[in-house]
């Protein structure tokens, strides 16, 4: 996490396009408007501790204006983890409260603020997500009064494939490629561009636990402007970088030798039926204890077998 993540994830989100999917993940409805009404919003800007509540970071903010009319619509605060944070609900509620308490300092109309969490680990997010939870009691048992907090939270490994399969940002690499993490599957190269190869090859490579700096990306990369996935994925693999999913390729193949072993026993005890059945017929059940005595007696007693059927 730390800076490393800030550089991989955070700049992901900053693309408005990207944005503005995660943004219909988190709301889980479809916004119609053009990203390129998106535009960034500052969230580190020093301010005087005594005026206002002391800034925290975040790692992507941008509002939706009306260019026509000049006017703010709407606030998206959008946060990255790669592991369940149990002070998230308090995290995002101190963070958009910051942000109209900060445009009412400012002398600015408030305007609705979304806040979301996009998880990125390799386990389930587990953490409670509103106020009401974390106080071990359910909102009809807590005074009138009170106002509960409640956060939402996209897990990008507990996504339907045919979510991810249906985005249309670079951001379905990192939900497909979380997923299988979590799953412990094969990850399988999607189809289409990739619109931001660099940061979306550092992304890859982060969340596989793998480490390169900007320029060697860039190198990688090769100023080339268009990118496939099977092309960063040859890049992760040439790097051998995709520590992740190998992990999941050795899972996979140790489920294979499994069912490939339950497969086998099940023929042989087949083979064996047929076998004791065909030799009880004959009335050579002599010939079956000594067929039982090795691999290479039963295989010829068996192959007599077939000849003699004409399997």
């Amino acid at each position: 996490m730390g800076k490393e993540k800030d550089i991989v994830e955070r700049h992901l989100l900053e693309f408005p396009e990207v944005h503005k999917e995660a943004l219909e993940l988190v709301t889980g409805q479809k916004w119609e408007f053009d990203p390129v009404c998106l535009r960034h919003y500052p969230v580190h800007v020093p301010r005087d501790p005594g005026m206002v509540l002391t800034f925290m970071e975040q790692d992507s903010a941008m509002m939706l204006a009306d260019s026509v009319v000049k006017k703010d619509v709407l606030l998206s605060c959008l946060e990255n983890q790669t592991k369940p944070d149990p002070n998230m609900v308090e995290r995002l509620m101190a963070s958009i409260a910051n942000q109209y308490l900060t445009r009412a300092q400012d002398g600015k109309s408030p305007v609705p603020i979304v806040g979301g969490v996009l998880h990125y680990g390799d386990r389930p997010w587990t953490c409670l997500v509103s106020l009401s939870e974390k106080m071990n009691t359910r909102c009809k048992d807590l005074p009138p009064v009170f106002q509960d907090f409640r956060i939402r939270v996209v897990d990008l490994g507990a996504l339907p494939d045919e979510v991810i399969l249906h985005m249309k940002t670079d951001l379905r690499f990192f939900a497909w490629m979380v997923k299988a993490k979590r799953e412990g599957r094969p990850y399988t190269v999607l189809e289409g561009p990739v619109d931001h190869p660099v940061t979306t090859l550092r992304g890859l490579m982060y969340l596989s636990g793998s480490k390169i700096s900007l320029e060697e990306t860039e190198k990688i990369i090769g100023g080339k402007e268009k990118w496939t996935m099977e092309q960063v994925f040859t890049c992760l693999t040439k790097e051998e970088v995709n520590v992740a999913m190998l992990r999941g390729e050795r899972k996979g193949l140790r489920q294979g030798r499994q069912q490939g072993r339950k497969k086998g026993r099940e023929e042989t005890r087949s083979k064996d039926r047929q076998l004791y059945s065909w030799l009880k017929n004959a009335n050579r059940l002599d010939d079956y204890e000594r067929a039982l005595s090795s691999e290479e007696a039963f295989d010829a007693c068996y192959e007599e077998m077939k000849r003699e059927t004409g399997q």
